[in-house]
């Protein structure tokens, strides 16, 4: 299915690649959900109860050793704190912006970028002192949910790229560890000295591209897992003085909490892409069905619960289909390629037939490609024969009259060449028409009439705009021209 559609628009792109975008995995610790195993572990390490006091204490030895690793490594541990939220749309934002020096290094070393500490709501758990009828007391645990410290550890990894290891510093220690599959690939091509280029997180030239989809096929579980377990090694310890230890009992086990499938097409002109991208949007509309969504998951019982959504993901549009609390999604990414990307939350949908534990991670991205083929495949009817580009060179370039006249491309930069476009696409302009003087009017700092006329020549000359038919008076009978010119709108759709 995706061969189908790639090979329709072979003459159109420069390559295509599938990969794993956002990946995220959570670390449990086995039975810690009740409070009685919190109990029996407390015992175990060594503790006669399980006060708040005791909870405290593994806590505060926690924060310890993360504050001593950070001295060890130079690292900074910065507090996402009101001003930081206004400031930063996430915490990667903030970590780009800050230490972009140190992320565009490219070495084949470990490195801890920042650590960023915060306080959020988690489940948790803790103790009261009980005192029954008989006069005898006694300590209760009980399931809650606190505001307690997390800690965002962000590194730069030596196989895997920038990613990011976080822990909870309160029981029952909940952590989670985020990676990029882009970043995975990025970080191996500056280690076997392959030549890229990447706008966003896509890749829109890579030198060998056999070496791409065999990192691609051959990404294993164990890879992201023997890299978490280093990482989790080096932070998740429990300060006692002189050193740092942690309990055979505190292992947590992984399961994948998020992934993300993305395939990339990427093509030769970006003003291809731009009109092609705008037929997908026409033809979306009757994908988001719910039968049509089932047969694209893949599942083998027929769901009802979906929503189909239109919104912007940065300057461009993007579609996006949910079924249940899994999606797929297809935009114009970076203006220059177009991006199919399914993404699993919930595995126990009839049909996947995924396992949450880590080790399935590659299954994953079979079932998320085999989603994203069956998307495409629905595109690849789209007729491409009257997609043209040529109207785009005539907005750019000058052009040359009947007369011989040489007429100047408009230049969008100017602020108040969009303010008139602005005014331009009018709906009450669209139906009525203008004038010259009414658009001055309109228009901020009252500019020289000449200057509104020969922009509008502009688009006059490349048929944007047209004039009205010359009125002919009932009392006169002959041809007057009605006002200074009086154009009328085209919004052309490409």
């Amino acid at each position: 299915m995706l061969k189908s559609a790639i090979e329709k628009l072979s003459s159109h792109i420069n390559f295509s690649y599938s990969s794993f975008d956002r990946v995220v995995f959570r670390g449990y610790m086995n039975n810690l959900f009740v409070e009685g195993s919190v109990i029996n572990l407390m015992r175990n390490l060594g503790f006669k109860n399980h006060s708040n006091g005791v909870i405290k204490l593994l806590t505060d030895q926690l924060n310890s050793h993360i504050k001593k690793v950070s001295i060890k490594e130079a690292t900074t541990i910065h507090w996402w704190g009101k001003e930081e939220k206004q400031n930063y749309h996430s915490k990667i934002d903030f970590v780009k912006s800050q230490y972009k020096t140190a992320l565009e290094n490219k070495g084949n070393s470990n490195n801890v970028i920042c650590i960023i500490k915060s306080v959020e709501n988690t489940r948790t758990f803790a103790n009261k002192n009980i005192t029954t009828k008989a006069g005898k007391s006694f300590t209760k645990m009980y399931s809650c949910n606190k505001f307690v410290s997390h800690y965002y550890i962000y590194i730069q990894d030596k196989e895997l790229g920038l990613c990011y290891l976080k822990i909870a510093s309160y029981l029952p220690y909940v952590c989670e560890f985020y990676m990029n599959g882009h970043n995975y690939l990025k970080q191996q091509f500056d280690t076997v000295g392959v030549d890229y280029k990447m706008k966003d997180n896509s890749f829109i030239q890579v030198s060998d591209l056999d070496i791409l989809k065999d990192l691609v096929d051959n990404f294993q579980p164990s890879i992201a897992l023997n890299r978490i377990d280093y990482w989790m090694d080096l932070f998740f310890r429990f300060d006692k003085g002189s050193r740092s230890t942690r309990s055979k009992l505190l292992k947590h086990n992984w399961f994948s909490y998020q992934t993300e499938v993305a395939t990339n097409i990427i093509f030769k002109s970006a003003k291809f892409a731009n009109s092609f991208f705008q037929r997908v949007l026409e033809k979306n509309h009757t994908i988001g069905l719910p039968d049509r969504l089932t047969q694209i998951f893949g599942l083998s019982k027929h769901k009802h619960n979906s929503k189909s959504t239109q919104n912007k993901y940065s300057a461009q549009a993007c579609i996006k289909h949910w079924l249940e609390n899994n999606s797929i999604k297809c935009y114009n990414k970076s203006g220059c390629l177009l991006r199919v990307e399914t993404t699993i939350n919930n595995p126990g949908l009839p049909g996947l037939k995924l396992k949450k534990p880590a080790c399935n991670l590659q299954a994953y991205y079979w079932y998320g490609l085999k989603c994203n083929s069956r998307y495409l495949y629905t595109l690849a009817d789209i007729d491409i024969t009257s997609i043209s580009t040529d109207m785009y060179e005539e907005f750019q370039l000058p052009i040359v009259t009947k007369k011989g006249v040489k007429i100047a491309a408009p230049d969008l930069r100017k602020k108040e060449l969009l303010e008139l476009y602005g005014i331009l696409m009018s709906d009450l302009n669209l139906a009525l028409g203008f004038k010259n003087k009414h658009l001055r009017q309109k228009m901020k700092g009252n500019p020289k009439t000449a200057k509104i006329a020969y922009e509008l020549r502009k688009l006059r000359e490349r048929g944007a705009i047209k004039s009205l038919i010359t009125l002919i008076t009932t009392n006169l009978r002959k041809k007057v021209t009605f006002g200074y010119i009086t154009p009328y709108l085209i919004i052309q759709k490409s």
